[in-house]
């Protein structure tokens, strides 16, 4: 009888996981294709290990450039694969930033290896900050990485090439 029980709850459990999966593929099918596709490749990469990623929060959907449409921030360090946690690298990760339509579709305008990415406001007012170190803060690289600078560092719209680029050095956010 305990192993009939261990069996509907391994079941259960399984069911479970697989409903959350089908949610999260749900969810992603709304992506403009090219950030779908980018979020897939990433999360194939974890699938190649035997193991099912979670790509609940790889994806943030926010106006950066004020426009009205929404914009895709796409940050691998967001995916979590178990048993290959390292599967992304341990220190910098690729994020990217993909300028919304307004029609469902997107086109990166930025990309980059950073450390973290953090999304400060709403709205017109959002603004969109990365964790880099040495050079994208301003800073001479350091010796060794325990010695390195690190920075939190905006990016901003540039009108004129339709891309994101980041703010002046002046404007990062040393981090202690």
């Amino acid at each position: 009888m305990r192993w009939r029980r261990s069996v509907l709850a391994i079941a259960g459990a399984s069911a479970l996981a697989s409903l959350a999966w089908v949610q999260r593929a749900a969810a992603q099918e709304k992506l403009p294709p090219a950030v779908a596709e980018a979020v897939k490749s990433n999360a194939d990469l974890c699938r190649e290990f035997g193991a099912t990623p979670d790509t609940g929060r790889a994806v943030q959907k926010v106006d950066l450039n004020a426009d009205g449409k929404p914009d895709y921030v796409f940050f691998v360090g967001t995916i979590h694969c178990p048993g290959a946690a390292s599967l992304y690298g341990d220190r910098e990760k690729v994020v990217r930033v993909y300028a919304g339509d307004g029609a469902g579709g997107a086109v990166e305008a930025f990309s980059d290896m950073v450390f973290d990415v953090k999304l400060e406001g709403s709205g017109p007012t959002a603004k969109l900050w990365l964790t880099t170190s040495g050079a994208g803060c301003g800073k001479p690289p350091a010796p060794d990485f325990s010695q390195e600078n690190f920075c939190d560092r905006a990016i901003v719209w540039n009108a004129k090439t339709r891309k994101f680029e980041y703010a002046p050095a002046s404007t990062v956010r040393m981090i202690q």
